[in-house]
């Protein structure tokens, strides 16, 4: 069975290094619990389904589809319960693990996080100087990606 184990931060974006080449996602949501989420990579859809385990981790199961066509992409877009995310991540290795930046885009921009996806639960965490150690934001409910698509980072101000 796939588990994931993945810590998320806030980062100090003045102190990023300079990110490459990224990939866009357009992400949206089928259902909430489980979790069942769809990703547009370009042609290609990632469907993944997640359930949270009491100890953190998380059951992960994906499958994918290559050569989706525009049609089939905007019926999954209609089909989302609410307004998609968008983001560009990048892939940045550090201390061998791979950190995963995401930059939002549109109504979320501004925002900028970083997770990464641990071996096991008792791993050590190498912070890089750019990961703001002490604002770990995996159980936020705000950070949750289905929950910014219902009230964006750039609504935040207006509660």
């Amino acid at each position: 069975m796939a588990i994931e184990i993945e810590h998320k931060y806030l980062v100090y974006q003045e102190l990023l290094p300079r990110l490459g080449e990224g990939q866009k996602i357009i992400q949206g949501y089928l259902a909430v619990k489980p979790s069942i989420r769809f990703r547009i990579l370009g042609q290609e859809v990632m469907i993944t389904v997640k359930n949270l385990h009491s100890d953190g981790s998380r059951f992960e199961f994906e499958t994918s589809k290559s050569n989706v066509s525009i049609d089939e992409q905007e019926e999954l877009l209609r089909l989302a319960l609410f307004p998609v995310i968008e983001k560009i991540r990048y892939r940045v290795p550090f201390s061998g693990l791979v950190w995963e930046i995401d930059v939002y885009q549109r109504e979320n921009l501004g925002l900028i996080t970083a997770d990464v996806e641990l071996p096991s639960l008792d791993h050590p965490i190498d912070f890089p100087e750019w990961i703001n150690s002490q604002q770990e934001i995996t159980h936020d409910a705000r950070y949750f990606n289905w929950n910014l698509g219902q009230k964006a980072f750039t609504k935040w101000e207006d509660s």
